[in-house]
């Protein structure tokens, strides 16, 4: 008995032990680490300094005054010290504070940076100027180069509408006029305003962006609101080099936000009377809800026509919404989807986008070339939209004694399909207001795109017609019937230079630079039968877009070194810019879909527009 009783007992005790030897060893299984970062040279204390504990996110910066403080965990032993403009360190995490000195990186100072019409060394650069290199720029996919800069500089902006192929923001120096804020772009010495989507985002060497007045005054008012430099890859002396360069993947809608179904939405306005002191249960606040004096709701088991149980034997369907019967004994009758409907599954589906790269680059020291070819497709992960880009691109030097001429040469085309996100019929909006108790598809199951039986190709989508379902088109029938409206870009962009070397420390140059940007786009608009705001009429809008611009620069370029210490840099020269844009818009409502003539539209022409067409 005795024998029983001690095992027991003795157990307990061990787990005890047990347990507070584990809590003891968490306890130390984690440490604080703290430090100061100084100049190695000056002494001074830096802040901003990243200190991350080697193959780990564990990380923290500096202060102003160069401290750092850093919980690290048992098997944390070794921190990682990076700023810019010095050479990183590692050190061992001690028990003790550590000071830690960075030496400057000299090579990083010394590399060229593109300031304008010429280039500097960064350590002479007084303006803030940030430096972003291809391999930072291409880290994330994305259609446009000014989608791959967001995050990539400090104080730069960058924001989109998130569709492909779509505009971007970009945000230099704030929002300094009530019209364009747009910075400037330079591109191989060429200026340009534009979106930078016909240009291949794998062509570009670096990108340098002027801040502040300073550094962007070379470029006069254009450069108000900040001057982004990009400068395209060059062939080098050597072997012929030939690359290609190829990804894919697939991009998944992030999280969506969390809607009331049909139910939780009944409840809810139940509630809400309640609260109001009025009676839900006598006068309900809804055709499509019944409730009991305990919150119970009964659903309509269709909402157009609103019924309650089956619908009467004279009640027909039809998808014409110009019947005189629509809305008395003819209906495009609507089941009500108790369930609740999720529109923004509906309209959102995971797709993939693909990048092919294709170079060849080499020379020799008296002719050197870079050739490449481009395609990147996105498909949208809101569905029926899709951005697709082809380009090709030619960068040629040859040097004869003191002469040097050359070229550089984009030439692009893209198409990008569906509705605009800043449409009024914004898809995204329209399925975050649209009533959840209405179903996708009509009784038919909707156009047989979507395995129904609708007689029309575009009609039998589910919708608002109807009492207290709000006036929100069904955005899946949106994005469905704006599949084929498509905006299609010509661009041309690139410039021809000349230079000749006077003698080793002055230099001529001479440039003409053009963009040519030829667009058109077409767009459908139909009579919607399902919504409770119908259209009046179809309706077709065509629009024609047409710009060029040349600039010829010429300058005289004087570097020399007196004394190995000091360094004289003097540009003089002239500027001329002429630009030209032409714009035409066509439209013509009240006819059907298969009068359409898309030979002519193809064309970007507003011939097919006769018998009642009108531009503007």
């Amino acid at each position: 008995m005795t024998q029983r009783l001690y095992l027991p007992w003795l157990a307990r005790m061990s787990f005890m032990a047990f347990l507070l030897t584990f809590l003891a060893g968490s306890a130390v299984a984690q440490r604080t680490v703290s430090g100061k970062v100084t100049d190695a040279e000056t002494r001074s204390p830096l802040g901003g300094v990243s200190v991350v504990a080697k193959g780990s996110t564990t990380g923290t910066a500096t202060d102003a005054e160069g401290n750092f403080k850093l919980d690290l965990a048992a098997n944390q032993n070794i921190l990682v010290i990076s700023y810019n403009g010095y050479l990183s360190r590692e050190v061992a995490a001690g028990s003790g504070p550590l000071n830690v000195s960075l030496e400057v990186d000299v090579k990083a100072l010394q590399s060229v940076v593109v300031t304008g019409y010429t280039s500097q060394r960064k350590k002479d650069i007084t303006g803030a100027v940030a430096v972003v290199s291809a391999k930072e720029l291409t880290a994330t996919p994305a259609a446009s180069v000014t989608q791959m800069l967001q995050g990539k500089a400090a104080g730069v902006m960058v924001g989109n509408d998130n569709s492909p192929g779509g505009g971007t923001m970009v945000r230099i120096r704030g929002f300094g006029t009530i019209n364009n804020n747009s910075p400037l772009y330079v591109i191989d010495g060429v200026p340009t305003q534009g979106t930078l989507n016909n240009i291949n985002p794998y062509d570009i060497e670096s990108m340098q962006v002027l801040k502040d007045a300073s550094a962007a005054s070379i470029y006069g008012a254009r450069a108000a609101n900040g001057v982004v430099i990009i400068t395209t890859k060059r062939g080098k002396a050597g072997d012929p080099k030939i690359t290609f360069d190829y990804y894919t993947g697939r991009q998944v809608p992030g999280k969506f936000l969390d809607l009331m179904n049909a139910e939780e939405l009944g409840k809810y306005l139940f509630k809400a009377d309640v609260g109001a002191g009025k009676s839900p249960w006598v006068a309900s606040p809804s055709v499509q809800y019944r409730f009991d004096q305990n919150g119970g709701l009964t659903m309509a088991d269709y909402i157009y026509p609103n019924v309650f149980g089956s619908l009467p034997s004279n009640f027909t369907y039809t998808n014409d919404i110009t019947d005189p019967q629509l809305g008395v004994t003819k209906y495009n009758i609507n089941k009500a989807n108790k369930a609740g409907t999720n529109w923004q599954d509906v309209i959102f589906d995971p797709a993939p986008i693909s990048n092919y790269q294709l170079g060849a680059s080499g020379g020799t020291s008296k002719a050197k070339y870079a050739f490449s070819g481009n395609y990147f497709k996105q498909d949208g992960i809101l569905r029926f939209t899709d951005y697709e880009r082809f380009s090709v691109r030619a960068n040629t030097e040859f040097t004869q004694g003191k002469f040097t001429i050359g070229e550089n040469l984009t030439v692009a085309y893209d198409e990008r399909v569906g509705i605009s996100n800043n449409n009024e019929s914004n898809p995204i909006q329209l399925a975050n207001r649209i009533h959840p108790i209405i179903p996708v598809f009509d009784i038919t199951g909707g156009p047989s795109y979507f395995g129904g039986t609708n007689t029309s190709p575009w009609l039998g989508f589910g919708g608002p017609r109807g009492v207290n379902l709000g006036n929100a088109t069904n955005p899946l029938a949106e994005l469905y019937r704006a599949k084929d409206n498509k905006t299609v870009t010509t661009n041309i962009f690139g410039n021809a230079f000349g230079e000749y070397a006077i003698n080793k420390n002055l230099k001529a140059r001479s440039s003409i630079g053009i963009e040519y940007t030829n667009g058109n786009r077409s767009e459908y608009f139909m009579r919607n039968i399902e919504a409770s705001e119908a259209r009046n009429t179809n309706t077709l809008n065509v629009f024609n877009s047409f710009s060029n611009s040349w600039t010829w620069y010429n300058t005289l370029t004087y570097n020399n070194t007196f004394a190995e210490d000091h360094d004289v840099n003097v540009l003089v020269g002239t500027e001329a810019v002429a630009t030209y844009s032409f714009g035409f818009s066509a439209s013509r409502s009240g006819f059907s879909f298969d009068d359409i003539d898309y030979r002519y539209l193809d064309a970007g022409s507003a011939s097919g527009l006769s018998n009642g067409g009108s531009g503007a």
